[in-house]
């Protein structure tokens, strides 16, 4: 089955088990993969599992849950709410 966030296209994991290596995790959500490593070094994101290799693999539901996390973090340490901000100019 794929995985599908709003606007975001459909993505079918590599992974047999249906869970996302941290590139097609941050492809999903639209993020570099350094950004997906920071959410776990900040605990926002947790892996569902390993690879063969030992590299850690995504739900897309957890990914989804931690870019929540971090824009909620983010507007909370700013101040400002990006969604505020759209259709002004800049």
């Amino acid at each position: 089955g794929g995985f599908r966030f709003p606007g975001a296209v459909t993505m079918i994991a590599a992974d047999p088990s249906g869970l996302l290596t941290t590139a097609e995790a941050a492809r999903l959500a639209g993020v570099a993969r350094s950004t997906l490593r920071d959410w776990r070094r900040k605990g926002y994101l947790a892996p569902q599992g390993l690879d063969a290799l030992g590299y850690p693999l995504h739900s897309a539901e957890a990914v989804r849950a931690a870019e929540l996390k971090a824009q909620a973090k983010g507007i909370q340490a700013s101040g400002i709410d990006p969604r505020q901000l759209r259709g002004r100019a800049a």
